[in-house]
């Protein structure tokens, strides 16, 4: 572009040069060769040099110097002055676009109004150096050069019409685009969330077989209870990737119940005793007394998974020492109590620099001595998001090869709503039977036969079905199936369609959804609105089955 508008000026220079020597007029024939000159040398700077700076600067220097050497010898009325209005409109067009544009069309911005001031300072309205030139041949010049400029003008303008026309419809092509891809991964993410959570719900499913084996040997077992723990990590690891994926495209929300915060707190860090015992760390607990008896409303689950981040964060980053987590009441009053929470150790510390990176997603700490220390660099980043959720923040003081203190105040509202309590866990022993006739339309041969396995002892009878086409025969064909848990991803036919057949056969029946995705409002409500009576999701263990399981029987006999 600047190359182009370099070769027109060139060809109007020389029109002008012609003129002005055939009319006599010496003076301005030599001044209209200064920017013939310049615009040569900006040429052999772009063109050989591959200097897009000095041209711009060159030519406008020149140029507004001839412009204001015209006027005052013609007068303003020649209307050579326009010329700076013209340099003004093309300087976006001459400037090559890299780090320093802005500096460089500025400087020339300036350069070309003091050129505009000082010429109209200095010039006559009428030529007085030229006395032989009429006024007639003053407002020909005046025409000419406003016409010239005019259209120079005009074509600028429209330059830059096109040019952000352009612009907008890519930053439209970009968007519309950006969103697809963000569709496409939201859906390949979901997918995939799903396949991981069946393969985990399958490992967790033959490891807790094997651990429920009297049987197995004491040094076996203790290599099954490590692939368990690792098991359980994974789906961490899992969850913490869909969890950012909720984030990311807003569907990411709370479930808050009533909750008795104090009883709930204090058994907060018995997960990690462990951890800091193998590390020959201290790990202690401080929950106000004041929460004693206090009812919140509360998402237990979201509370626990931002704790549960900071203190695995503090004991993995802490080699000797302490990590201490506390719940200080600072207010309480009859609406609301405003809780401090602040998980604190004396591990590696993080610096300055990097305080304002730790809430990003995928951003790990690193020191000289140990450069990762291993994670998705997603725990804080989802519990800072967990805790802005809530309306509140987390803060970080620390201090390198001090420790660090993580620590955010939550505001929750009282209720006077008790929550329920649990059954005796000897529901949950061998000692009961369930009046269920169960259909078991799984296609994953896996969680099949683990399902199949912890049902065995304890219900009527099973059958089993792997798509939705063979569950609807079965249902069809067996009039005393009571309960069917109803895969929602399988071939041929899935869950969410071969519901709609079953309750069409049967409406009394119950269908309970087996799946691996994490439930959310908008997901329990669209299977609320098929007619499926309830929920289990994979992974899932002998407790979740049979505490959903009991929901849709009223006899429940014990066997001793």
């Amino acid at each position: 572009m600047a190359l182009n508008i370099y070769l027109a000026a060139i060809l109007f220079n020389f029109y002008y040069a012609f003129i002005s020597f055939e009319k006599g007029l010496t003076a301005s024939f030599f001044l209209i060769l200064l920017p013939l000159i310049s615009f040569t040398i900006s040429v052999y700077a772009f063109v050989i040099k591959r200097n897009y700076i000095i041209g711009p600067y060159i030519v406008f220097l020149f140029l507004g110097s001839a412009t204001m050497g015209l006027t005052y010898l013609e007068g303003i009325m020649s209307g050579y002055y326009w010329f700076q209005f013209g340099l003004l409109f093309s300087l976006p067009y001459v400037i090559r676009r890299e780090v320093y544009f802005k500096r460089h069309t500025s400087i020339l911005y300036v350069i070309m109004l003091l050129f505009l001031v000082v010429t109209f300072s200095i010039s006559p309205l009428y030529s007085e150096y030229y006395t032989d030139l009429t006024k007639e041949q003053i407002h020909y010049r005046f025409m000419l050069n406003s016409a010239i400029n005019f259209g120079v003008m005009m074509v600028f303008s429209l330059q830059a019409l096109s040019y952000n026309k352009s612009i907008i419809k890519k930053i439209s092509f970009d968007k519309e685009n950006a969103e697809s891809e963000k569709d496409r991964r939201t859906k390949v993410l979901s997918n995939l969330g799903h396949e991981l959570r069946t393969q985990i719900n399958s490992i967790n499913g033959v490891t807790q077989l094997i651990l429920g084996n009297d049987s197995l040997e004491n040094k076996n077992k203790r290599y099954f209870e490590i692939l368990d723990h690792c098991n359980s990590n994974m789906l961490l690891l899992v969850n913490d990737m869909l969890d950012v994926h909720k984030i990311e495209s807003g569907l990411f929300e709370l479930s808050e119940s009533p909750k008795v915060l104090y009883d709930f707190l204090l058994k907060i860090t018995i997960p990690f005793i462990n951890k800091a015992e193998e590390k020959n760390l201290v790990l202690q607990s401080s929950i106000d007394y004041k929460l004693k008896g206090v009812i919140v409303n509360v998402d237990e689950k979201r509370i626990a998974q931002v704790i549960y981040n900071l203190i695995s964060n503090a004991i993995k980053f802490t080699e000797q020492g302490s990590i201490t987590f506390s719940a200080e009441v600072i207010d309480l009053n009859d609406r609301q109590v405003v809780i401090k929470f602040v998980v604190e150790d004396t591990g590696i510390g993080i610096a300055p620099k990097n305080l304002s990176k730790v809430f990003e997603s995928f951003h790990q700490i690193k020191n000289e001595k140990n450069p990762v220390y291993g994670g998705t660099g997603l725990g804080l980043s989802i519990s800072q998001s967990i805790i802005k959720a809530m309306h509140s923040e987390i803060h970080i003081e620390s201090v390198v090869n001090q420790g660090s203190r993580f620590q955010f105040p939550l505001a929750l509202n009282l209720t006077s709503l008790v929550p329920e309590k649990q059954e005796k866990d000897v529901f949950f022993t061998d000692d009961f039977k369930l009046n269920l006739n169960i259909l078991l339309v799984e296609d994953n041969m896996v969680s099949m036969m683990y399902a199949k396995k912890l049902l065995e002892k304890h219900v009527t009878k099973i059958e089993e079905a792997t798509n939705g086409i063979e569950a609807i025969e079965k249902v069809k064909q067996n009039k005393a199936i009571n309960l069917v848990l109803l895969d929602l991803e399988m071939p041929k036919m899935n869950g969410f369609k071969a519901i709609e057949h079953i309750k069409k056969i049967r409406p009394d029946i119950s269908v309970i959804a087996f799946t691996a995705n994490i439930p959310s409002t908008e997901f329990v409500s669209k299977l609320d609105n098929l007619g499926f009576d309830d929920i289990l999701s994979k992974p899932f263990n002998k407790e979740a089955l049979f505490t959903v399981l009991k929901n849709h029987t009223r006899e429940i006999a014990n066997l001793n």
